[in-house]
């Protein structure tokens, strides 16, 4: 089966390839052989330099090189895709001249020296072509002089030809998505050897021994392995005991590896975040989310990477900000002893570190740190410093009757005295006044009319 460079299977293999690869490893992950690969670098290679690009523009836009190069830039200025039917540029630039000049389509092949059939599939060529450019079919046939029978057969087999294009990119399109979940697959599946598995253990075993406390020379004693090989462990960890991995949840809430390595593929196929999301399952947020957060410098995305990273990121309880940064929590506290607020601390550190994400807080993080629980980073001593003065947070359903939005004294409407029923003083009837449409034909016309006098 003959595959080209824009299959699946190439675009992984040149992706591959950029991102520093051998060839050899490239094409074993892709799935095919070498000398495939070498063809699909040759057609990028001369697409690239046929481009006006450099020599080596190109070759670091392919991120390879080769001894071959030499004869491949020897093809650069060669005519591509040589065809039984090609003809010379210049006999086809006859032809369109004297038609220009008013010949019929047969004396214009006539002048140019090739047979009629040629002329009309330059006629044909010329017609798809404005057609491309929006030029409606009726001035299509006027500029070309076709007539209605040739212009509607020229039409109805563009239109076939469009359609079989399209349907070729979408089955395209379909198989390379479904290489893409045999990829995942296939890369997923791949069984640890033996020795891989029994070091995954001991070190499993290892890191369990260190969260009960047992010293590193005591360990490595239980696990009957060299104190030098627990140092390493160690240091691989920068010294520090790795929490305990939280289980890859597949199609639940979180993104497995399969579909981080599903979505590094579709966007190589140049699928939008949308046609990933619907691939997936997920909703086009998700993608969004996962591509903002694990995406490098250069825009690329690593799946291996992002899964890796995405681990230690989900493990919960996380450090609170003002623990972790200590110029963070410096720079608040010092705000705090000035009585600054914590509206007046996050709006002043968003004004003055715009472009630091590290030196940003929201205000409730500074208050559930002062008026919470310990362990936040700021010290209850500067819950004093706050304009309120509470060392504790005052809730409202804590609110006590009395107080709050009720009136103190209040007298109630049932308590009010009998002389208010006779509506002899002004304020007995303005409850009276009240209209409503669905009570208005209720209200008596001798309130209004002691009112008018009341007022007058």
């Amino acid at each position: 089966m003959y595959l080209s460079s824009s299959s699946a299977a190439g675009i992984r293999f040149l992706a591959s390839v950029k991102h520093g690869h051998g060839l050899k490893p490239s094409a074993r992950q892709a799935g095919i052989d070498k000398e495939v690969g070498y063809r699909w670098l040759r057609e990028e290679y001369l697409q690239l330099r046929r481009d006006g690009k450099s020599r080596a523009e190109t070759t670091a836009e392919l991120g390879f090189t080769t001894s071959r190069l030499v004869a491949w830039e020897a093809d650069v200025g060669q005519v591509k895709d040589r065809h039984h039917l090609r003809v010379n540029v210049d006999e086809e630039a006859s032809f369109w001249a004297a038609f220009d000049r008013g010949n019929s389509t047969g004396e214009a092949a006539k002048t140019a020296g090739v047979s009629r059939s040629t002329a009309y599939r330059w006629m044909h060529n010329r017609f798809d072509q404005l057609r491309q450019s929006k030029v409606t079919v009726r001035r299509c046939q006027g500029q070309l002089r076709l007539t209605d029978r040739l212009s509607l057969n020229f039409e109805r087999e563009r239109l076939s030809r469009l359609s079989k294009e399209q349907n070729a990119a979408t089955a395209a399109q379909h198989a390379a998505v479904r290489s893409s979940s045999d990829y995942a697959d296939q890369m997923l599946g791949a069984v640890l050897s033996e020795a891989q598995q029994h070091r995954a253990a001991r070190a499993e075993k290892y890191w369990q021994l260190m969260r009960d406390g047992v010293s590193n020379a005591e360990a490595c004693r239980l696990l009957g392995m060299h104190r030098r090989t627990g140092t390493q462990l160690r240091r691989a960890s920068n010294f520090q005991i790795p929490p305990i991995g939280v289980p890859s949840l597949t199609a639940g809430r979180y993104l497995d590896a399969r579909e981080r390595l599903r979505i590094a593929d579709l966007l190589r196929l140049g699928h939008s975040m949308r046609r990933i999301a619907i691939e997936l399952g997920r909703h086009a947020s998700t993608i969004k989310r996962e591509l903002d957060r694990h995406r490098d410098a250069q825009g690329l995305y690593l799946p291996r990477t992002a899964d890796h990273d995405a681990r230690p990121q989900r493990a919960r309880p996380k450090v609170h900000k003002l623990v972790a940064n200590a110029r963070l929590r410096t720079l608040v506290q010092r705000k705090l002893n000035r009585f600054w607020s914590p509206d007046e601390i996050c709006g002043w550190m968003k004004k003055t570190y715009p472009d630091d994400h590290a030196m940003r807080l929201c205000p409730e993080t500074i208050y559930r740190a002062l008026l919470l629980r310990e362990g936040h980073g700021l010290h209850r001593r500067y819950a004093t410093k706050l304009r309120t003065g509470r060392r504790i947070r005052k809730t409202r359903w804590r609110t006590r009757i009395g107080q709050g939005s009720r009136i103190r004294n209040m007298t109630m409407i049932d308590q009010r005295p009998a002389e208010v029923e006779t509506r002899l003083e002004a304020g007995h009837w303005e409850g009276d006044l009240v209209r409503h449409e669905a009570l208005f034909d209720r209200a008596g016309v001798e309130d209004l009319r002691r009112c008018a006098v009341a007022a007058a």
